[in-house]
């Protein structure tokens, strides 16, 4: 045998081919490197969601291709999960209350952009609406509210922990449900929800809704424009010295408190940047859909769907949650479409879809979707350079092969009792 060659595992694979999944890890932790995968990833994604699968759909005969509004949906998501993903998968803080973020940014985003005349109750004034339909300004104003509320709620929810800290940031959800379906529906348009959007152009030059090539539409370049950008916010924030103790926090709060860390305010720190990938989440949702209604901004529901997008998708890593946000977002909105022969309409039993393939993916894949695809990929890396050793060194592969089957056998025979 050669000097540059060692073992691994029972083969032999050379020095060059073991550098080969430290260089691609390496690559992936290259903030560069995210971003520009991520913008190529970007730019195949509506077609392989919606052409794709449409080529699919007409092969079976079964509807199950996305349509033009599902890519910027994911993407949406996308968001918000990323961010929730540094509180519950670094962090170890569950929140059931983001939803309080996601919806103060899209009612605010809402009617900053509207012109409608409100009457507020009490002192019967009449007051008009501001009519800024800029998406930049309105994805500002709507980031910008829910920060600001992010710190109150965080400031007064972290100092419980567990399943108190969950509670509290659920009741905190709840309350502002209950005042935009109530008390503040003069403002909110209550149980009927609000529909006085008005999204205008992009920097004063392209409608929103207007077609690009290579991307499809002026919004979904905006949506993918401001979802690199919390990529990369994310991925800077993970790997910095900041991002490693939130990690530390994650894994052992009491060690990281014995080394004179203030652990309240970063906890804190984490929670607000969380509430304010929720709150541009929250902004870009109520452009994408021109509506938003206090079930869907403000009720816990929302809040629990964050949790299983970021679940599914496998916390603890940068862009896994997106995963989990693109199987809800197709099972809610495609998969819930399909008429099946003997069960009919599937309709309101997405959700019973949506569990059965969360207990799946839990129980099989632990670590998320994410986690199952990395699994993947290492397993056809292995079995690459395996078949490139073997082609190289067909002697020693034989040998191995005898070798192994040689093994098999004595373990069979003295199982089965019939001796070496």
């Amino acid at each position: 045998m050669s000097d540059d060659r060692e073992p691994d595992g029972g083969a032999v694979v050379g020095r060059r081919d073991v550098a080969l999944p430290e260089r691609v890890r390496a690559l992936a932790n290259h903030e560069f490197a995210v971003v520009v995968a991520s913008a190529v990833a970007l730019l195949l994604f509506p077609y392989l969601l919606i052409d794709g699968l449409g080529m699919v759909a007409d092969a079976i005969g079964y509807r199950i291709g996305g349509y033009e509004g599902l890519p910027s949906l994911v993407l949406i998501y996308g968001i918000i999960v990323i961010g929730f993903n540094l509180l519950l998968g670094y962090t170890g803080l569950l929140s059931f209350g983001h939803a309080a973020f996601f919806g103060t940014a899209a009612y605010s985003a809402g009617l900053l952009s509207s012109t409608a005349q409100v009457t507020v109750p009490g002192i019967g004034a009449t007051v008009g609406m501001p009519g800024i339909g800029s998406p930049i300004l309105m994805a500002l104003f709507g980031t910008g509210l829910a920060t600001l509320l992010a710190w109150p709620i965080g400031f007064l929810s972290i100092r419980r922990s567990g399943v108190y800290f969950a509670v509290l940031t659920l009741t905190f959800g709840q309350m502002l449900y209950f005042f935009a379906i109530g008390p503040g529906g003069w403002l909110t348009g209550g149980d009927n929800g609000y529909s006085e959007v008005n999204v205008g152009e992009l920097l004063g030059m392209a409608d929103f809704g207007s077609p690009l090539p290579l991307v499809g539409t002026v919004e979904y370049a905006f949506i993918g424009l401001l979802f690199l950008l919390a990529l990369t916010v994310a991925n800077r924030i993970v790997n910095s010295p900041y991002g490693l103790i939130f990690k530390a926090l994650g894994e052992n709060e009491q060690r990281v408190e014995f080394v004179g860390l203030n652990v309240f305010r970063y906890k804190l720190m984490a929670f607000i940047i969380s509430g304010a990938f929720a709150g541009l989440g929250g902004a870009l949702f109520v452009m994408h859909e021109r509506f938003v209604h206090p079930a869907t901004g403000f009720y816990w529901i929302q809040s629990g769907d964050f949790v299983i997008m970021t679940v599914l998708g496998g916390t603890g890593s940068l862009v896994g949650p997106v995963f989990g946000a693109l199987l809800f977002e197709y099972i809610s909105n495609v998969i819930s479409g399909v008429t099946l022969p003997v069960v009919g309409p599937i309709g309101s039993l997405w959700r019973l879809i949506l569990g059965a393939a969360f207990v799946v993916i839990v129980w099989v894949f632990p670590r998320g979707i994410y986690g199952a695809l990395a699994d993947a990929v290492r397993w056809i890396v292995d079995a690459v350079r395996f078949v490139v050793w073997a082609a190289r060194n067909p002697d020693e592969f034989v040998a191995l092969v005898r070798e192994t089957a040689a093994g098999y056998r004595r373990s069979l025979m003295a199982r089965f009792g019939g001796g070496s």
